[in-house]
């Protein structure tokens, strides 16, 4: 079987390096590697301060219906 090494970084979209954030594995059957991200802390902040506002916002507007 043919093998080779391969080396890559993991960047958010938002541009912060998620190497320490990512992990790298082998599944059990059919020995297929794969990688794991976990989300980059930021944009999961931000992401909960946008739903926070909108929801906020949405309810204000049936209040005042």
């Amino acid at each position: 079987m043919l093998a080779f090494e391969l080396e890559f970084e993991v960047f958010c979209t938002c541009g912060k390096g998620l190497c320490p954030q990512a992990s790298t594995g082998e599944t059990l059957g059919r020995r297929m590697p794969y990688v794991t991200v976990a989300p980059c802390e930021d944009c999961l902040e931000n992401a909960k301060t946008d739903g926070h506002e909108e929801g906020y916002k949405e309810g204000e507007a049936d209040c005042s219906e």
